[in-house]
């Protein structure tokens, strides 16, 4: 057997399913190989500080090219003492205990990963492992603690980044927030948001990144309740959240990862939590005291390298144009595959979608030195638990729709830099901008009657996309009913139920891949099956799963290893 060359022993080894591949261990090293590598027993793994020793000898050898997937969940330690805690708020000296510990959490991940590179040296494949960072949970006991302790609005940091080691061995990194279950009277585990610059912090320790995710934010939409008490409790307080954005554009400024070529963003997940909001609600500025929106402008800055784009955001048109006076004109030069998902109101408060005038906030409020979580208990926190206590979160929230109207004066600025943008794209393939939109008006009574619904299905009871989609010539179509698949034309879709763009801006879309394929250009308007209306977003949003490589699997978790934490 050991005269038999280990790629006829490798091709024999892929034929076999997982049960055969256990009888061929003892057959010879070479079998033990194949085995190994075919049977992806050690493709993913699950590291806990408590089996951090079996990782290290179970990779520390060729099993360390098989990895794939390595996932890492941080936490707090649990909230639970014997005496009823009376304070609703974290000290100042608490919260820098626990950005201590997160730092630590992530020393100890990137210290062990490093010691098995350090250890097989040239041995390794560099940039083959996605690796999972699941953003930190705190069990809570509820029948001692308040719920101020289950919804923090300071941001976790990461201390000290620099002092980290790099990691050659990971090729993409996801940052998200792990799964709540939402019972009658809240959610667990108690999620804690992070700076949205830890994003950009971890991924400059990582000298072979070629894709970068994130699926976090959702949270900051909470406090849509009819009880004053459980919408005070459950609001993301607007200073650490515009901090936040502001803090991604200061990380841009030492961002070094040239090997980057793809992005899926996600800054609204899950979106259920986006959606279920009352859209009466004012909203903060979160650009102020800065020209211009800190997030949208760093990724578009980023983009410049990439060869695809998902985003879900809250943005402005700086996401795809700078502003004028800001910067010379920007150039893609790689960028094949673009889908973008902005949400219906804007970084300064306002919306891109209108109801009926006079209904609904429609600019967003300057945010001030004490819209900052406190530190010690107040009388406002006091008064929130007599509100609070024994309700039930199902029958208290508030979810008002009706922004499905175009906002013109804010929507064709947008669309107009997007399109700008596309036209210096050289090899954009697809591209697809739209927002998700809702129409619920049981809680607005007779304020709606009379409403013109002929801009949503009238069979919706869903959440509805609006926006455009282009194909260059020779590939999968974005829709067939419709429009062709493998099409010599360039092709655009508009759903966008009545409203039509003004010339201007249809004629720079129309100007998208002209150079590149030519005159050929079909358009379609509106969805067959939806009459004047809207598409349902899964149009928009099943799309959006191949803006990335085929071959990149967004979430392979680790089989039996994720049942180590569970």
């Amino acid at each position: 057997m050991n005269e038999i060359p280990q790629e006829l022993v490798d091709r024999i080894s892929s034929y076999l399913d997982r049960a055969d591949l256990k009888n061929t261990l003892l057959i010879s090293r070479k079998f033990q190989s194949a085995a190994e590598r075919y049977s992806t027993a050690f493709q993913s793994y699950v590291l806990t500080e408590s089996n951090a020793r079996v990782f290290s000898e179970r990779y520390s050898s060729r099993r360390f090219r098989y990895l794939r997937y390595l996932h890492y969940y941080t936490h707090f330690p649990k909230l639970d003492s014997n005496d009823k805690e009376e304070n609703c708020r974290e000290s100042l000296e608490e919260l820098e205990l626990l950005d201590k510990e997160f730092t630590r959490q992530i020393e100890f991940l990137f210290s062990t990963v490093q010691a098995i590179e350090s250890q097989l040296c040239t041995e390794i494949s560099p940039g083959k492992i996605h690796l999972s960072i699941y953003t930190p949970t705190r069990a809570i006991n509820q029948d001692k603690f308040c719920l101020h302790h289950t919804f923090i609005s300071w941001r976790v940091q990461l201390l000290s980044s620099s002092s980290l080691p790099s990691l050659f061995s990971i090729r993409c990194l996801t940052v998200v927030a792990p799964d709540q279950v939402f019972y009658s009277n809240g959610p667990t585990p108690a999620l804690r948001r992070i700076d949205h610059r830890i994003l950009l912090d971890l991924a400059n320790l990582l000298p072979n990144l070629d894709i970068l995710q994130c699926m976090v934010g959702g949270d900051e939409w909470h406090g849509s309740f009819e009880n004053p008490g459980l919408r005070h409790i459950t609001r993301d307080c607007a200073g650490p959240r515009r901090d936040s954005r502001h803090n991604f554009r200061k990380a841009l400024d030492t961002l070094s990862v040239p090997s980057l070529r793809h992005v899926d963003l996600d800054f609204l997940y899950p979106l259920d939590h986006v959606r279920q909001i009352d859209q009466r609600r004012i909203l903060p500025n979160l650009v102020k005291p800065a020209a211009f929106d800190p997030l949208s402008t760093s990724l578009r800055l980023i983009s410049y390298q990439l060869r695809s784009m998902k985003i879900c955001v809250v943005a402005d048109e700086t996401l795809f144009w700078p502003t004028e006076g800001y910067g010379s004109t920007p150039a893609w030069p790689n960028l094949e595959r673009i889908n973008v998902m902005f949400h219906m109101s804007t970084p300064s408060g306002s919306w891109y979608f209108e109801g009926l005038p006079g209904v609904g906030a429609t600019e967003g409020f300057e945010i001030t030195s004490d819209m900052y979580p406190p530190l010690t208990t107040t009388a406002e926190d006091l008064d929130d638990d007599g509100y609070a206590v024994d309700e039930n979160w199902d029958d208290e929230h508030r979810t008002v729709q009706f922004r499905v109207s175009p906002n013109e004066k804010l929507l064709i600025p947008f669309l107009t830099a997007f399109a700008r943008a596309a036209g210096q794209m050289p090899r954009l393939e697809s591209a697809e901008l739209w927002s998700p939109l809702d129409l619920d008006l049981s809680r607005l009574e007779y304020e709606y009657e009379g409403f013109d619904t002929t801009q949503v299905p009238s069979f919706s009871d869903g959440t509805l996309g609006w926006g455009v989609a282009y194909r260059k010539p020779g590939v999968e179509a974005f829709d067939i009913l419709p429009g062709e698949d493998f099409c010599p034309s360039r092709q655009i879709w508009w759903r966008m139920a009545r409203w039509r763009p003004p010339p201007e801006l249809q004629s720079l879309f129309r100007r998208i891949g002209k150079e590149e394929y030519g005159e050929g250009l079909l358009e379609y308007w509106g969805a067959d099956q939806c009459d004047r209306g809207l598409p349902y977003y899964r149009e928009f949003d099943t799309f959006a799963a191949i803006s990335l490589p085929p071959s990149v699997d967004l979430f392979q978790h680790g089989g039996d290893q994720c049942d180590a934490i569970r």
